[in-house]
């Protein structure tokens, strides 16, 4: 193919990487604390289609103020969750927003059930949680509500790099699925909001392809707790349909209930305990597992189609059951993993270690380290996913929006371009190689079983990293045939990337904490891993080094 392609410059104050809810919070909150900022948001895909949040549950977490405070659910997150590896001030600015956040999605135009008295219609999840619904059109809603404000948006563009001058976040490069035309972007500050990684196994999850962490490594910027990556969810065996608060009511071949050997009371959402569950029964003889439910409408018990009237969700959730019920004979299920991996290391502004360069949503949950021991929503925290991309959208935009205002227009470094464009274009130059699918599949082999990914040990740590290493050498002979099987190599790179750093950090964490289980260190050791292991790129070099939990400063202490 010629890749002769045209080459567009643009400049903005603000450039946004991802057009789902949390890079459409930044852009209208943005828009509403400096009106005067120029925003972009590029979207690979179409802004307010794309993304997660209009392709699942479509659930947001609910904290009642008027009955808990923030440091209450923050000590029992601490404790049961987290595991002392979070960042307690910020979750505790978390739960404190709760209010303020569903009142702006319902300003902006989201649909959210309420009561005939007026209060949010909510579902208790867990101690100190519930959850409210909100309809899968979210996204649309804040589109347009963006593009009232002023905010530009270019779809079916997709960044490929960041570029950066004396130290600072400078602009991005990337490239148009259409026609291939070249984008050099200047702007003063960047967000990246393209999601997390979640290794292409799962559909509903299928969108976060890993590749703005990617762009975030290859930068320089640092990465925070790489090895909490691996989120799965038992799913039925047949339809691969997800199965929520299925851990509950697991069984083995026997017909005993084996939820008992690891789960005390119900908890808002699933622990890797029960995918161990999972494990031990299909290795010693007595799976399969299988769901059983005292209420006659199965899992759903009380359809959420009669709690809450959502008609964008009724309609997706009603194709979905269809799809499945003449698949689904019985209710055997099995752990599939999901992944969830987001370390983007920011502060409370979402800053990242590259000034001007900000991460928010499932690219920064765990490298924000307010969730702790855990890979990013749903966290362990039923409806934490959605409403975590909107805090974090929330919460970097005045530090965002003020850096462009202080900041020079920058100039692009040619040379940074030049070596962009070469490498974006250069599965289209091969003549042979393999595909985007023969990488994907490979590295999918590596992170899938439950084995390798959530109940871990050294042995299998290795087996499964060099599997991912196979993976990296085919990266360089990938092909591409056109603009789109191009983005697929550029993701399936990503994906290589991630598996080897979550192998790699993961052989570093000698303990069990939170939902991080190895066989061989079953313990949690806060004497030697009350750490945060941080990856950085350093001159081509993935390198890996630790950084002690400033634990003392909060009020939630761990026994060490």
């Amino acid at each position: 193919m010629n890749t002769q392609v045209k080459h567009t410059t643009l400049s903005t104050d603000v450039l946004i990487a991802g057009g789902g809810v949390g890079g459409l919070t930044a852009a209208i909150s943005i828009k509403e604390h400096a009106p005067d900022v120029e925003v972009l948001i590029v979207e690979k895909q179409t802004t307010g289609y794309g993304g997660k949040a209009n392709k699942g549950g479509g659930v947001l977490q609910y904290f009642d103020l008027n009955k808990i405070k923030p440091e209450d659910f923050v000590k029992y997150h601490v404790n049961v969750i987290g595991a002392f590896l979070g960042d307690q001030e910020l979750m505790a600015k978390y739960v404190a927003m709760n209010n303020h956040m569903l009142d702006k999605l319902t300003e902006w135009g989201a649909r959210l059930p309420k009561n005939p008295d007026g209060s949010y219609s909510v579902i208790p999840t867990g101690p100190l949680t519930a959850m409210i619904g909100v309809d899968l059109d979210i996204t649309i809603k804040l589109r347009r509500t963006a593009e009232k404000l002023g905010v530009k948006i270019i779809d079916k563009v997709a960044i490929s790099d960041l570029l950066t001058k004396d130290g600072k976040i400078a602009g991005a490069t990337g490239f148009s699925l259409l026609d291939g035309t070249f984008y050099e972007i200047a702007a003063k500050s960047v967000v990246m909001a393209t999601g997390s990684q979640n290794y292409r196994i799962g559909s509903m999850w299928g969108s976060g392809r890993g590749d703005g962490i990617a762009a975030v490594y290859r930068a320089g910027a640092e990465l925070r707790n790489v090895e909490f990556g691996n989120f799965a969810q038992l799913v039925r065996v047949k339809s691969h349909n997800e199965v929520v608060f299925g851990e509950n009511n697991m069984y083995n071949a026997k017909g005993e209930h084996i939820t008992k050997n690891f789960l005390k009371q119900r908890e808002p959402d699933i622990s890797s305990l029960a995918i161990r569950e999972w494990y031990f029964a299909m290795t010693n003889g007595t799976g399969p597992v299988h769901l059983k439910f005292d209420a006659p409408g199965g899992e759903e018990g009380a359809p959420l189609s009669k709690v809450w009237d959502r008609p964008y969700g009724q309609e997706f959730w009603r194709l979905n059951h269809e799809r499945a019920k003449d698949v689904d004979t019985d209710l055997e299920v099995c752990p599939m993993l999901i992944g969830e991996q987001s370390p983007i290391k920011v502060g409370h502004d979402m800053q990242s270690t590259i000034p001007g360069l900000y991460a928010i949503g499932d690219a920064s949950y765990c490298g924000s380290a307010a969730p702790g021991a855990v890979p990013a929503p749903p966290g362990r925290n039923r409806g934490s996913g959605i409403l975590n991309a909107v805090f974090a959208g929330i919460s970097c935009a005045e530090s965002a929006a003020n850096h462009a205002k202080s900041a020079p227009q920058p100039e692009t470094d040619k040379a940074q371009v030049e070596k962009s464009m070469k490498r974006i274009y250069a599965p289209l130059e091969r003549e042979s190689g393999c595909t985007a699918k023969d990488v994907i599949r490979k590295v999918q082999s590596a992170v899938g079983p439950m084995e390798y990914s959530v109940y871990i040990h050294a042995d299998r740590i290795d087996k499964a990293l060099n599997i991912v290493l196979e993976a990296k050498e085919l990266v360089p002979t990938m092909k591409a045939v056109d603009y789109h099987d191009l983005l697929s190599c550029h993701e399936a790179e990503a994906m290589v990337l991630s598996a080897e750093l979550h192998y790699r950090a993961s052989a570093m964490r000698k303990e069990s904490r939170g939902w991080f289980l190895r066989e061989d260190y079953p313990e949690m050791d806060n004497k030697n891993w009350l750490k945060w292991i941080i990856a950085k790129n350093v001159d081509g070099e993935m390198t890996f080094t630790t950084e002690d939990v400033p634990y003392q400063k909060w009020a939630v202490q761990p026994v060490i």
